[in-house]
């Protein structure tokens, strides 16, 4: 890292040399040891977003395009007006490099972090989502570890708060071995008058800034420099910089925000993360074009001899800034002294456009309120790695064992097995929202209480997909996370993303990255789905081997479903319904499970996205809802559909007979039975509308294919493939398989 003499002390930063001397001459002079620390904090990566802001401008304008847009890209969180007059606030984060470093605390104030975001739109937090990539599991202990304390750590504080936790994912890949993926998922809900009344950029001389919350300690300090550069350049050194987390007292800080929000008095409102008040007040200040007068000795320390730069850059959690009316200001107060808060004073807002920050009667920092939240912008190189050519290029070998034991070895694999291990620890169900359960539904659904209204809630990303070609792959990654709240009956609303990506200083993670924000674009844009929010997570990496991550562009969907009977789940129901695979089966085995837990391979082709295909694929299953004709939905993943379709099986243990002789199948059994084409889905109808939907199909030019029907009997017969005359599963033995995965690795 660079070195800076400042103040007779030469000290690191994160700040390349031209940003040094640009500081220089925003101020005229040479920055003291606290104002460089600040500009070291806001002008790193992981919050001024240098690197990703000119590609960000792929995604269109939210707010301008799309009515039911309340807020886009740039607030704390997304929001969308879902009628009735309801709104749902939702956004997805990282926290990669401090869950590597201390996995139980570094996930669990991942989880406090995304809940005051939401909290800052003016709506409750409802829900939780957790998308997880680590390295693979057998014999590794130290994923194990990571793994084992990631989860607990989510599970601990996300429980403590009476949050649920309804959904999420978990892939496990080499890549992620060093550099594990925590990303934090939130959903809000309010009323539109909710919305109205929560703070906006407007504040006016005189307000005042009040801190409540937590005491500010020396932990977290330069949390968001070390999460902007690769993990190899840290060291026992930076275990400080992972903020330890408080969920008692975010539940009570939730009422009392809420309670705040509701007197009309706040104006301003921004939780302190990452940055800590360097990020708060610079980005409060700055947003708002107006200056303020801070004075540190207010605040509620709980270090001895914290100095100025200290307290500045501490992550210390469970703290809000809050902006208040001078005439509100003791209603306020009473309600943070009715919930037993600490909380003071700060300071006040003036109309200089600087911000001062005291010591007592010193003046520590004096800079221009938008020099910190005004970062530079780096025009990074991109180029494509020479190696995608052979990876591409590489062939499906023969397969050369018994095609039943392939079946049963990729239903028991890591990145297919039951996560039920996973979300036995999570407290889903608290709060009475809670309508589809998990392993029930390819998304978590939520009750309006008092509507006939229900959100669906999906993440997701394919980082195998994305490695071979990150511009289909992230088309793929917002498809098929919609396509798991279309399988609940639920229509799109929204998305955010959470992109973790490698060094962009790197061309060739920063092409990875490119490339992948206009797939995720491009598609939102044709299927008219608004990018309401997002993340940028870059540097997992490791610095020694040069081995990035897999590209994981992880979306987020929200969804809404009118009425409770239409909600569709995934099991199947009834012997002797049909069962109909929607959707073409292609020859795209690259990145595919079978190719790497069969074959140990990485490459071959990918699943492309037709994009008008998966318009009429959805319009045509939004009318078969309209006629009820929909029994059950799964939509098609990892391991092709006959693993998709064994899934519906296990819940009421029933099996299914598969006959493909008059199909007229061109491609070759592995292709047809372990491809994962994108935007097919498995469904289960009655016999009766077997013609109807058909011809549905025909009118709306889907392609459909009537497989079979279910039995009641566990097994799964499957009759004329090309090259196999019968193939036989038992249904039971593949849920045995697929449920023991992790409780007996986990176990060990």
């Amino acid at each position: 890292m660079p070195k800076v003499k400042i103040e007779e002390k030469e000290i690191e930063v994160n700040l390349e040399e031209n940003e040094v001397n640009q500081i220089k001459t925003f101020l005229g002079r040479e920055p003291n040891l606290t104002e460089l620390g600040m500009f070291d904090v806001m002008w790193s990566e992981h919050c001024s977003y240098k690197s990703s802001r000119p590609k960000l401008t792929f995604f269109e304008d939210a707010e301008k395009n799309y009515a039911h847009v309340l807020a886009g890209p740039g607030q704390d969180a997304g929001v969308i007006d879902i009628g009735d007059g309801y709104c749902v606030a939702f956004r997805i984060e990282s926290h990669n490099h401090p869950s590597a470093i201390e996995p139980y605390h570094g996930a669990a104030t991942g989880i406090g972090g995304i809940i005051r975001d939401i909290l800052c739109m003016g709506v409750r937090p409802i829900a939780l989502l957790d998308p997880l990539r680590f390295g693979n599991l057998k014999n590794n202990p130290h994923s194990q570890w990571l793994f084992k304390h990631v989860v607990r750590g989510i599970a601990d504080y996300g429980n403590c708060t009476g949050i649920p936790t309804i959904g999420g994912e978990v892939e496990f890949d080499p890549s992620f071995e060093n550099n594990c993926l925590v990303n934090v998922a939130c959903v809000g809900l309010g009323t539109i008058e909710d919305f109205k009344h929560a703070p906006s950029r407007a504040y006016f001389p005189g307000d005042f800034v009040i801190l409540m919350g937590g005491s500010t300690g020396r932990d977290g300090i330069h949390g968001v420099t070390f999460a902007s550069r690769t993990l190899t350049e840290m060291s026992e050194a930076d275990r400080p910089a992972v903020q330890i987390g408080d969920p008692f007292t975010k539940k009570i800080i939730i009422e009392a925000t809420l309670e705040a929000i509701k007197t009309g008095y706040v104006r301003g409102l921004k939780d302190l993360g990452g940055g800590g008040l360097s990020c708060a007040l610079s980005e409060l200040t700055g947003d708002g074009g107006t200056g303020a007068e801070i004075n540190l000795r207010n605040i509620y320390m709980r270090e001895p001899g914290m100095n100025s730069f200290e307290i500045m850059l501490s992550e210390s959690q469970e703290r809000m800034a809050f902006i208040i009316k001078p005439e509100g200001l003791d209603t306020v107060l009473k309600i943070f002294q009715k919930y037993e808060l600490a909380h003071a004073i700060i300071g006040k807002i003036d109309d200089s456009k600087v911000l001062k920050i005291y010591d007592g009667e010193k003046l520590v920092v004096n800079v221009p309120s938008t020099a910190l939240s005004d970062a530079p912008v780096i025009q990074r190189e991109e180029r494509r790695p020479s190696y995608l050519d052979d990876l591409l290029s590489q062939q499906t070998p023969e397969l050369t064992r018994a095609i039943e034991n392939v079946f049963y070895e990729l239903i028991a694999s890591e990145n297919i097995c039951s996560k039920e291990w996973v979300y036995r620890q999570y407290d889903h169900e608290v709060g009475i929202r809670s309508v589809v359960k998990c392993g029930d539904g390819d998304s978590g659904v939520l009750r309006i209480i008092g509507t006939e209204k229900f959100i669906a809630i999906s993440v997701g990303t394919n980082s195998k997909h994305c490695y071979l070609d990150p511009y289909e792959g992230a088309k793929e990654s917002v498809v098929e996370t919609c396509g798991n709240v279309i399988a609940n009956g639920a229509r799109p609303m929204g998305m955010v993303n959470c992109c973790n990506f490698g060094n962009p200083e790197i061309p060739e993670s920063y092409w990875y990255f490119s490339q992948a924000v206009k797939g995720m674009a491009d598609i939102c844009k044709y299927l008219r789905i608004p990018v309401v929010g997002g993340n940028v997570s870059f540097y997992n990496e490791d610095e020694v081997t040069k081995k990035a991550i897999k590209p994981t562009p992880v979306v987020m969907i929200v969804g809404l479903i009118e009425g409770e009977d239409n909600i569709v789940t995934l099991p199947f129901k009834k012997p002797g319904n049909d069962i109909f695979l929607i959707g073409e089966t292609k020859a795209e085995l690259g990145g595919s499970e079978y190719h790497s837990v069969i074959h140990d391979l990485e490459g071959g082709v990918p699943p492309k996205v037709d994009e008008q295909i998966i318009k009429k694929t959805w319009e045509f299953l939004f009318e078969l809802y309209e006629k009820k004709h929909v029994l059950a939905n799964h939509d098609v993943n990892k391991g092709g559909f006959i693993i998709t379709l064994a899934e519906m099986c296990f819940k009421n243990n029933f099996g299914a007979e598969l006959d493909f002789e008059s199909q007229n199948i061109e491609l070759n059994d592995e292709e047809f039975l372990f491809s994962e084409s994108t935007g097919r889905f498995i469904i289960e109808t009655r016999p009766e509308v077997r013609e109807e939907i058909a011809q549905m199909a025909q009118d709306h030019g889907v392609p459909i294919m009537r497989i079979g029907s279910i039995i009641s009997e566990p097994r799964i017969l499957i009759k004329g493939l090309k090259k196999r005359k019968e193939i036989e599963l038992d249904v039971l033995k593949m849920k045995h398989l697929h449920e023991s995965t992790l409780h007996e690795i986990m176990d060990i």
